[in-house]
């Protein structure tokens, strides 16, 4: 009898957390809210009423109403068209920015965690001078090297991301290879890629999920930052963060603006930050029985 497959792992019970995470209130809420605000996304293209773009310099800072349902900008563009495109930036920058360390910091924890050794500490040391950073500082400085754009904020949040993924991922590896199925996998002949794949990936798939869940609502704030400051997404291309800086300059006679976008990136953020304090909770041992 093959011994890895006599230790297979222990991965998540997915019809009992289903049933845990329909009692969490966070997670139905920030579950709720993120649902809302990736279908307004993935829709963009049919719920604008206008284009994010177009502009019409006899209806600039008009307010709320008819046809403009949340008021014009400075270039009479249409805010509630510009909001929506923006939720599809945002989302877009996070899940390659998710995409990207969750790919790169997972492998490179597990290889640290697992193969230990001169791996591990080159690793963690690169790891560590990372972390010594501000992440939004090492952010604005890759995107004022790169230029502005999408992609270079894409690479410049990626690049401060990845290490504390890779961190947390080698803190759970280090624990789950003592484990008696690791040791039967290895004496099976269990290849190194097939142990990450179906032993360690499963065991830590759960606190990631939380990670990731938690992290978009910091990714997005961290592309509105470099937005506001004019080192992010580009104009004509709608984003929360450039709307909020430009709408600053009118807050007192034209708040429209700077309220609705800063209003849609604190509603997004809370509905992933609760969503992830949901997850967590619900996903933590100690408080599975409440």
């Amino acid at each position: 009898m093959n011994p890895a497959a006599a230790a297979p792992a222990q991965g998540l019970d997915w019809r009992r957390l289903t049933r845990r995470l329909a009692r969490q209130r966070n997670v139905v809420i920030g579950g709720t809210i993120v649902a809302f605000v990736v279908a307004v996304a993935l829709l963009a293209p049919l719920l604008t009423p206008h284009s994010p773009e177009e502009t019409d310099l006899f209806n600039t800072w008009a307010v709320p109403g008819s046809p403009n349902l949340l008021g014009t900008d400075k270039l009479g563009r249409d805010i509630l068209s510009r909001l929506i495109a923006g939720a599809q930036t945002s989302l877009l920058v996070a899940g390659a920015v998710l995409a990207i360390t969750l790919a790169v910091g997972t492998t490179l924890g597990m290889l640290a965690g697992y193969v230990g050794g001169r791996t591990d500490s080159v690793l963690m040391r690169i790891v560590d001078i990372m972390l010594a950073f501000p992440e939004v500082v090492i952010a604005i400085l890759v995107a004022s090297v790169m230029g502005t754009g999408t992609l270079t904020v894409v690479v410049s949040l990626a690049l401060v991301w990845w290490p504390g993924i890779t961190r947390l991922t080698r803190s759970f590896v280090l624990v789950i290879r003592e484990e008696l199925y690791i040791d039967a996998a290895i004496v099976a002949g269990t290849s190194t890629a097939m142990i990450f794949w179906r032993h360690l990936l499963p065991n830590i798939a759960a606190p990631l999920l939380v990670r990731a869940s938690v992290g978009v609502g910091f990714i997005i704030m961290a592309e509105a930052t470099l937005s506001f400051l004019g080192l992010g997404i580009q104009e004509p291309q709608a984003s929360w963060g450039g709307m909020i800086r430009d709408g600053l300059p009118a807050l007192r006679t034209d708040p429209y603006l700077a309220l609705f976008g800063s209003l849609a990136l604190g509603t997004t953020i809370i509905g992933f930050n609760l969503l992830g304090d949901g997850l967590r909770d619900a996903l933590d041992p100690k408080l599975q029985g409440r």
